[in-house]
């Protein structure tokens, strides 16, 4: 809903962390990251002037483009915009000035971290300089408590590098003067468990090891503290040549000698000032040391299996000479306790694996196991590593996987696994790195460190899980029907917890009449069971105790496939507005029926899925089944509707977005949320789109919608293949229903797939088809589409004239239908086209109606395809010089949206463009840069255009062998292609 909040609130800005700006509790939305490192240049220099051209050096410094003053003056006007919302758009701004030949950011009085930092670290080392040490520590804790995590976090620019450095040592350096007085009072053990961290960060820094070394020998840890200078003396001569300094020798000497003597606390040192003040900041930036702590909860009344937790903690625990990851496997049936037991074991070694722990749900004994390609991009995103970047092919997916962990201390918790198969790309290849695994298959086929079988608790630790739910005054009223029931249960933890929650949930009911109704249930099951008898027996009597509407939201959230369900889907199944839906639900949590993983999540033990299913097959009616099913899918296309006009024309009124209203869904507030809400929805939204294709009593045409919206957000990246999949289920399915509407959609996302693969031939057969089933299912817009993706595929088969019949059909249906976008993304590839027939001016007019088009959308991914296609028409004049203006500005929106596939190829043309220009090592950086994309994204053609234009470059540059080598590289890689680039290539290489 829109925001209320006015610019009468007071602003706060941040930058211990991200850099953020707030308007009271609202968050302002800032922008793309260069955005961001202009206001982050003038917020370091907050109330003072910064020019133009210190803006630049700070936030592009070398590698500025021709137009970078535009673009400054672009992103400061947006900043204003955004800061100061009702000034007038003439008005003189009051926060981002004017001055001069620069620009000044009035602070004044608002919330601003740094310097409440330095002021706060200002008292603490007066109260040091006091003698007052305690109140000291207190002040220092408070400073630290404002760091967000990395300082200017993601923020790009020739300066970031060397600001984000220096404020990281300040705060190391604090660290340490607050853990030099903690030393000095005596409180060791803590000083221990923070130290220990920060020397594992920084392991040559000798001050932290000397501090170290002092709070072991003061904790009555000397011969760890020894083992400290052992290995910082071993790394420091391994790393660095040289031995450790004076301070640590001289530490190490006492120490040898027992002349450290656990002393009093004594009077701490005077404060060293910082040696550089807090102020201004100025080369691309590291990427953010992100440590992701995805375990879930551990059991907080974990019972039982201590000597196998004892065995997998000990294998975890890392060791100096492991070669390889230590590996563990739990195996068992369902309900056994795998999953509780392997968590319980990780929380016990995470602090041994600093980098960060995964986790995920194989979900490996259902019919929807995760695929690996998936789980990859998921970890891979843990680490932010961004999907656009991402390697479409399994293998090199995992390779990026095993590279970005190979210097980081990770475990990795890979829960359900179906078999060897689904965790072979899984797993990490660096010693430093730990492997948990649970499956209800022992796995022969792989190597593990330690193997365990898991079985049925012991009657001792089944009996005492068990009282401790109920309680134990009340277990012991009733001992030998506490036994029973441990019994009738199996000894199985699921079981046992169902049961125990049940038992609280009727305080009047004894334990008595708990055995008895186990007793009865098992002896009437039907030979069809979900799991062992006793686990079948668990669920009938805690289903049974359920009222009626916990009942039917228990069977109705099981129908959908995927790993799980967020409230508000859940709600959408069992048709109650979230308010009624969350209690009944949260009940369900309560009663151990369903899993809650994380607030406002749900998610069934596979077993209990399958029970509800069961149920649901037996008592809701099929019509109920699949009603519940479509709200679940009309909330899924409302929400996906409102994100995806959110991404891709905000500045258009929605109606005119959206071909028809959509039913259900929640309410996003702008571009953040969005993104938000298909990041964490997107594997539901996948597993959704299967489901309705391959179920025939579920509507098949709410995919088409859905995959549409969702594409807006997946925007160039990696998951072409997986839509194309999807595509051949829509196929496959309007071949049985008749359906024209979705074979036309299923056709067209097909030959996209080959498009991007440069399956050009298939592309058009499949185009060709969505064309026509277009036309008789009188679909305007999909007909459109199928013509401009034709068009395209033409175009690059060679066929310049067919491909302008086909966009010019394409514009005309569009237009007619009133379809902004797609009219806008057309003149953008008639623009193209018509540059290969000559018609410049033709072509320059049709790129820029397509750019006011998409400016007046507000969509920055269609605005920066336009651009990219004006830099193609002019190099197809040869005017290269020219072209590389609108590329740079494509590709500075690209690097805004973190559009891999558009910055890849803009880099690719630029090469041409800086060799024209006598920028023959600029041509190479770009060439270099736009191939690793192509190799990263799984894009053939992009790679091997690179490669051909880093040959050219190399030449320019003299080293004519290696240019040569790239130009035969490339020249197979085309031709293996059938591109028609690849003639261009053959005939540089015959000139010479």
């Amino acid at each position: 809903m829109p925001s209320t909040s006015t610019s009468s609130e007071p602003l706060r800005f941040t930058l211990l962390g991200p850099v953020r700006v707030w308007r009271g509790d609202r968050e302002l939305t800032l922008g793309p990251p260069q955005r961001k490192a202009v206001l982050a240049t003038l917020l370091l220099r907050a109330d003072q002037v910064v020019t133009a051209s210190e803006l630049v050096d700070a936030v592009w410094g070398e590698s500025a483009p021709a137009s970078v003053h535009g673009v400054v003056q672009t992103h400061v006007s947006m900043l204003r915009s955004v800061l100061e919302p009702e000034r007038p758009r003439r008005g003189q701004a009051s926060v981002l000035r004017s001055v001069g030949n620069g620009y000044s950011l009035a602070v004044g009085s608002a919330g601003y971290d740094l310097r409440e930092f330095e002021k706060t670290l200002e008292l603490a080392r007066q109260h040091r300089e006091e003698g007052n040490a305690r109140d000291a520590v207190e002040w220092y804790a408070k400073a630290l408590a404002m760091w967000q995590g990395e300082p200017l976090s993601a923020i790009p620019g020739p300066g970031a590098v060397i600001e984000r450095a220096r404020l990281s040592e300040i705060v190391l350096g604090v660290q340490e003067e607050r853990l030099e007085l903690m030393v000095a009072l005596g409180r060791h053990t803590a000083a221990v468990t923070e130290l220990a961290a920060l020397t594992s960060a920084h392991p040559v820094r000798e001050r932290l090891r000397a501090l170290h070394m002092k709070a072991l020998s003061r904790s009555g840890r000397r011969a760890d503290a020894l083992q400290v200078y052992t290995d910082t003396r071993r790394v420091m001569v391994d790393e660095l040549g040289i031995e450790p300094g004076a301070e640590l020798r001289e530490l190490h000497h006492r120490l040898l000698a027992v002349d450290e003597p656990r002393q009093q606390p004594v009077a701490p040192p005077p404060a060293q000032p910082s040696r550089r003040p807090i102020v201004p900041f100025m080369d691309e930036p590291l990427p953010a040391p992100i440590s992701p702590a995805q375990l879930p909860a551990d059991v907080a009344d974990f019972t039982g299996r201590t000597a196998l937790v004892k065995r997998l903690t000990a294998m975890l625990t890392p060791r100096t000479h492991r070669t390889a990851p230590p590996r563990a496997l739990v195996a068992g049936i369902g309900g056994v306790g795998k999953t509780a037991l392997a968590v319980h074991a990780a929380h016990q070694v995470r602090q041994h694996y600093p980098d960060g722990q995964l986790y995920v749900d194989l979900r490996g004994a259902g019919p929807d196991a995760a695929d690996p390609l998936n789980v990859l991009s998921a970890f891979l995103r843990a680490f932010g590593v961004s999907p656009n970047s991402t390697p479409a092919d399994l293998d090199e997916r995992a390779a990026m996987y095993r590279s970005v962990l190979a210097s980081r201390r990770v475990l990795v918790v890979l829960d359900d696994a179906a078999d060897a198969a689904q965790i072979q790309h899984l797993l990490p290849g660096s010693a430093t790195c730990g492997v948990l695994v649970t499956s209800r298959r022992r796995l022969p086929e792989m190597q593990w460190d330690e193997q365990a079988e898991l079985e049925g608790m012991s009657r001792e630790e089944a009996l005492t899980l068990f009282s401790r739910t109920i309680g134990a005054d009340r277990a012991g009223q009733e001992p030998a029907a506490v036994a029973e029931v441990v019994d009738a249960c199996g000894r199985l933890p699921l079981a046992l917890r169902i049961t125990a929650a049940k038992l609280v949930d009727r305080p009047q009911w004894t334990v008595r009449s708990m055995a008895d109704k186990l007793a009865r249930e098992r002896g009437r099951l039907s030979e069809l069971r979900v799991g062992s008898l006793e686990v079948e027996a668990t669920f009938h009597l805690g289903y049974g105790q359920l009222d009626a509407t916990s009942a039917r939201a228990f069977r109705l959230m099981s129908l959908p496939e995927g790993p799980g369900l967020s409230l508000p889907a859940a709600a959408a199944l069992v048709g109650e507005p979230e308010p009624s839906a969350e209690p009944v639900v949260e009940r369900l949590v309560d009663l151990n029926m369903v899993a809650s993983p994380s607030p406002d999540h749900y998610a069934y033990h596979d077993l209990l899925r399958l029970f509800a299913r069961q149920r649901a097959a037996q008592t809701d009616s099929k019509q109920d089944r699949i009603d519940a099913m479509v709200r679940l899918g009309d909330h899924y296309l409302g929400t996906a509707a409102t994100a995806g006009w959110l991404i891709q024309a905000p500045a258009w009124p929605k109606e005119r977005f959206c071909r028809r209203p959509y039913a259900g869904g929640v309410e996003l507030d702008d571009l953040k949320s969005a993104f938000a809400w298909f990041e964490d929805q997107q594997p539901a939204l996948l597993a959704s789109a299967r489901q309705f294709l391959t179920d025939p009593d579920l509507p098949s045409d709410y995919v088409v919608d859905l995959i549409t919206f969702l594409e807006l957000y997946l925007a160039n990246g990696t998951h072409f293949g997986e839509i194309g999949q999807i595509g051949e289920l829509a196929v496959r399915d309007a071949e049985r229903t008749g359906d024209l509407r979705v074979e036309a959609w299923g056709r067209r996302k097909v030959g996209e797939a080959h498009l991007r693969r440069f399956q050009l031939p298939e592309a058009q057969d499949q185009l060709s088809r969505s064309i026509a089933a277009a036309e008789k299912a009188g679909d305007a817009v999909a007909l459109a589409t199928a013509m401009d993706l034709l068009g395209s595929v033409e175009f690059r088969m060679g066929d310049g004239e067919q491909s302008l019949a086909h966009l010019e059909q394409a514009l005309a249906v569009a237009h007619d239908a009133g379809d902004v976008v797609r009219e806008a993304y057309v003149l953008g590839t008639i623009g193209r086209t018509q540059s290969e027939r000559g018609e410049f001016e033709l072509a320059m007019a049709a790129c820029e109606k397509s750019r006011e088009l998409h400016e007046q959308l507000g969509n920055e991914t269609g605005l920066a395809r336009t651009l990219f296609m004006m830099g193609l028409v002019y190099q197809r004049f040869r005017r290269l010089v020219e072209s590389i203006d609108p590329l740079e500005e494509s590709l500075a929106v690209c690097l805004g949206i973190e559009q891999s596939f558009g910055e890849g190829h803009n880099l690719v043309m630029l090469s041409r463009g800086y060799l024209a220009d006598g920028r023959a090592e600029q041509a190479a950086a770009a060439a270099s840069r736009a191939r690793e994309l192509g190799e990263a994204i799984g894009d053939a053609h992009m790679h091997a255009m690179a490669v051909a234009e880093l040959g050219k470059a190399l030449h320019a540059l003299g080293k004519h062998e290696l240019g040569d080598e790239h130009l035969h590289s490339a020249q197979t890689l085309l031709t293996e292609l059938n591109s028609p680039q690849a003639a261009a290539v053959s005939a540089l290489l015959n000139k010479k």
